[in-house]
């Protein structure tokens, strides 16, 4: 028998993408979060402010463990246009996530996803320099932006609408979501339309909010995880 939350992910449409109506009916955080989007790509002009709010390699793990860094570079971006697709995520995120999930499974959520991706990420860096012996690895790469979060949603599409098409095109449905992301970001990373670190931290951020929605979630009816067959990692 199916759990009831398998019964009502089956359930759950996808928000239009109608920009004036989501941004009015977005919740109050969506709104002061894409504020913060603004602000912060402003902020990120300044070489040295910028430092302290992006996550590098040789800093956020120890000895100096600059641990703030793992929430502020959610917002950081160096392109405009990335700022705005950053943007439209939160507005799309966040009404489909709060129609289904509480506030507080939502929050969780963007912590485990966006924190263990850029720690895994560090983590890979770190690993580079100990072959090469190259410290630029350590302390010239910068981490930032919404990879992690972007690659976790289509996890929560894939769980939540695996059959549904996303584009008209053959085998464009959500279930095939999350390793489209990882596909199509690594040859625009390769060609400068991402940073670097980018596909990593999509990858990462499907990995994490797999194991998470699979095995971690607490549901309101005191289960945990989802077990469905079409949502194991195979997928």
């Amino acid at each position: 028998m199916m759990e009831p939350e398998a019964v009502q992910r089956r359930n759950v449409g996808f928000p239009t993408l109608n920009v004036a109506s989501l941004v009015l009916q977005s919740s109050l955080h969506a709104k002061v979060l894409s504020c913060l989007f603004f602000i912060a790509y402003f902020i990120s002009f300044s070489p040295v402010v910028g430092k302290y709010l992006c996550v590098i390699p040789g800093y956020v793990l120890p000895p100096n463990l600059w641990i703030w860094t793992l929430l502020t570079h959610n917002f950081l971006q160096s392109h405009i246009w990335m700022v705005i697709i950053d943007i439209c995520i939160i507005f799309v995120s966040s009404k489909f996530l709060e129609s289904v999930w509480s506030s507080i499974q939502l929050l969780v959520f963007v912590l485990v996803v966006t924190t263990s991706s850029a720690v895994a990420t560090s983590l890979v860096y770190m690993f580079i320099y100990y072959v090469t012996r190259n410290t630029d690895y350590l302390f010239e790469t910068f981490i930032y932006g919404l990879g992690a979060y972007i690659g976790g949603f289509t996890v929560v599409l894939k769980q939540f609408m695996p059959a549904e098409p996303f584009a008209p095109v053959p085998h464009a449905v959500f279930k095939n979501l999350p390793l489209l992301s990882i596909i199509i970001s690594t040859p625009l990373s390769w060609f400068g339309v991402f940073p670097a670190p980018y596909p990593m931290q999509i990858s990462f951020g499907v990995l994490f909010a797999w194991i998470y929605l699979r095995f971690y979630q607490r549901h309101t009816n005191g289960s945990k995880g989802d077990m469905a067959e079409d949502f194991t990692f195979a997928t």
